[in-house]
């Protein structure tokens, strides 16, 4: 629970932004009206769960709002909520005071809806699991996964991890993007770091508010044993395509120093898939691999939506029948509606792979590192991947992605190596944090007369 779900802001809500009217306009109205359906049942399916188990991860209903400030977008939000509420979602168009400390022109507002601590709810859906009967094994990486010989194997399902061989009646990924690249979902998908801030704050806003410009700013409210928290989140750019990172929180700070009059204790980032064509991909990896199933493409709404995926695939294993399971199908091929983020992401591919590379050849050496700086440089005639820490010893890794060997780009907001292709990201010391990569970057030892060797 401390990956991207500790990181999340924990808004639990059908309200997604401006989505709704471009999910009738590319999928048509049944298809948006299933999903829409589907995150009002995770909504009351997470709300029914917290009560029934007694989990203490401050949950509390409050509305969400999707705001302007634009007088020229009021059109905008009058066309999504013409669509959310022939979608039969809880909407209503508002104007004037909508309980931030500025004027806004325009919002649609979703009434009941939620939020809370994410993590405390996750550590108390793993107890209720172990309660349950349920065993829960971490920091046990999987390797791979071989479906559909059950006479060899002895299971539908055979997962290889780091420690030794699981076998199982059914399997599933729920690692923001598949580990396996059966199902292509690393083509499918666009990996999007997204950043927030937290400040200490006398009298937050009571609801939950995002904004229809760009750059988007989402704010929530939060209280802990110390007090209120005004929690402010936004910015984001493609994993590995930003070369300023550490401006965003900057950005962020200023926003909330300048709307809220409050200077950030805490900062934090996370990372989502958005799917290519504006649905998650909810089911069997592909339809040869009926027993491996997978949840990606949330598009940084994964409350709801895996909520959601936990029900559809829930139903799946059991033989049971979901309303939904066709407009979230991951096995649909839709190439009018993907082809721009699929060729989108060929194009970055072929960039890392063979442009990012030529760049390599050209890098400086590695004595060009300043203190508390990462890049691609040169040591020993090779390109290695290199941060010098402040104490001047450096950590130097293959800048190759295990993933499809893409060249790692440095993330100097949260000193990662983070791929551009397909967001696998690593530490300094190479190892994974996020996939779809599954093995760690090769350390790469600098010789032992460089001054700056460790």
């Amino acid at each position: 629970c401390a990956g991207a779900t500790g990181f999340t802001t924990g808004k639990i809500t059908s309200q997604h932004g401006l989505m709704y009217s471009k999910l009738v306009e590319r999928h048509g109205e049944d298809r948006a009206r299933a999903y829409a359906g589907a995150q009002q049942s995770a909504l009351e399916q997470i709300v029914e769960i917290v009560a029934e188990q007694q989990i203490d991860c401050d949950l509390r209903r409050a509305d969400a709002y999707v705001y302007t400030e634009d007088p020229k977008r009021v059109a905008e939000i009058s066309r999504e909520y013409k669509a959310t509420r022939a979608l039969g979602l809880p909407s209503q168009l508002v104007e004037g005071d909508i309980g931030l400390p500025w004027t806004v022109a325009c919002a649609v507002r979703f009434a009941d809806q939620a939020l809370f601590h994410p993590r405390r709810y996750c550590l108390g859906l793993a107890a209720a699991i172990e309660r349950s009967g349920g065993t829960i094994f971490e920091q046990t990486r999987a390797l791979d996964v071989e479906d559909g010989n059950r006479e060899k194997n002895g299971a539908n399902v055979v997962v290889t991890t780091a420690g030794g061989v699981v076998r199982a009646d059914a399997v599933v990924l729920a690692t923001q993007t598949p580990i396996l690249d059966r199902g292509a979902f690393f083509a499918r998908t666009q990996p999007h770091r997204s950043y927030v801030i937290a400040a200490r704050c006398d009298d937050p806003p009571d609801d939950m508010y995002i904004s229809a410009e760009q750059p988007i700013r989402s704010v929530r409210p939060h209280t802990d044993a110390d007090g209120s928290v005004l929690m402010v989140g936004g910015g984001g750019h493609r994993t590995g395509k930003d070369d300023h990172t550490e401006q965003q929180y900057g950005d962020l700070r200023r926003f909330a120093a300048e709307r809220f009059d409050v200077s950030a204790n805490w900062q934090w980032s996370a990372q989502d898939f958005a799917p290519a064509d504006g649905l998650p991909y909810i089911g069997p990896i592909t339809g040869g691999h009926p027993h491996t199933f997978v949840a990606t493409g949330y598009a940084k709404w994964g409350m709801t939506n895996g909520t959601v995926a936990a029900m559809i695939i829930a139903d799946s294993i059991l033989g049971r029948e979901s309303e939904w399971r066709e407009a979230f199908d991951s096995t649909r091929i839709d190439l009018h509606r993907s082809v721009g983020v699929v060729g989108s992401q060929g194009l970055s591919t072929v960039k890392s792979v063979i442009g990012d590379r030529i760049a390599s050849l050209a890098a400086s050496g590695v004595d060009s590192l300043a203190p508390g700086t990462g890049a691609v440089v040169r040591a020993g005639g090779h390109p290695v991947a290199a941060f010098r820490h402040e104490d001047g010893t450096i950590d130097a890794v293959s800048p190759r992605c295990t993933h499809l060997s893409c060249i790692v780009h440095f993330n100097e907001a949260e000193r990662t190596w983070d791929c551009p292709c397909h967001g696998s990201r690593f530490d300094l010391k190479g190892h994974v944090i996020d996939g779809p990569a599954t093995h760690d970057l090769e350390t790469v030892h600098l010789v032992a007369d460089d001054p700056a060797a460790n």
